[in-house]
């Protein structure tokens, strides 16, 4: 895909529309969850997006297409979520439905979970979204990229202008965090299953 990925920006760099269109519709989906889960509220992640795009095709012309080029448009969507937390002073949305993201990767893999089941893991999954919702913009980044993107150490160095060993510090302090407010919330009290819940 990588290979695809660049050859698409190696065009649209040279002004090649359809080359471009293509990138976006790769992406765009990826791009709408990645800002959902930074910024908490699906219209704003929608908006962000179109953003993220519109800078995408002004930058064109700046873009190495020697280097992958998945990390460089994340980067574009890390700065420009980073600046809107920071005009909205960080503001939380609690009023979202539940299990609304977009490749729900929260989901229990069960096909027919027991009632009593559902419950306590939208329970869990709300107190999840509220934790992470009030994590500082930078920790939860760092999880987003690592857990929800499934990036390598190496391509979230890229992304957030980091060297690899600043990452994983950032995704330790995140996790720690992460637990904690968890922990208030009344979750994962026995260090034990903080462990295996893989937030230690």
């Amino acid at each position: 895909m990588d290979v695809v990925e660049q050859a698409l920006a190696r065009r649209a760099k040279q002004n090649d529309v359809h080359a471009f269109a293509q990138l976006v519709e790769l992406y765009k989906d990826r791009i709408v969850s990645f800002l959902y889960r930074l910024t908490g509220n699906r219209e704003d992640a929608r908006d962000l997006a179109q953003d993220v795009f519109l800078r995408l095709y002004n930058n064109l012309h700046t873009y190495d297409s020697s280097l992958r080029f998945s990390p460089w448009l994340y980067r574009i969507a890390q700065n420009i979520a980073i600046d809107f937390l920071r005009r909205k002073k960080n503001i939380v949305y609690l009023d979202e439905p539940l299990g609304e993201f977009d490749d729900q990767a929260w989901q229990l893999e069960d096909d027919e979970p027991w009632p009593d089941e559902v419950v306590e893991f939208k329970d869990l999954q709300s107190a999840l979204e509220q934790a992470m919702a009030r994590l500082n913009p930078m920790y939860r980044s760092v999880l987003v990229l690592r857990f929800a993107e499934e990036m390598s150490y190496e391509d979230i160095a890229k992304v957030l202008n980091l060297p690899q060993t600043t990452v994983k510090t950032r995704l330790h302090r995140a996790r720690e965090a992460l637990r904690r407010l968890l922990i208030e919330r009344g979750y994962f009290e026995d260090s034990q299953r903080g462990e295996k819940d893989g937030l230690r």
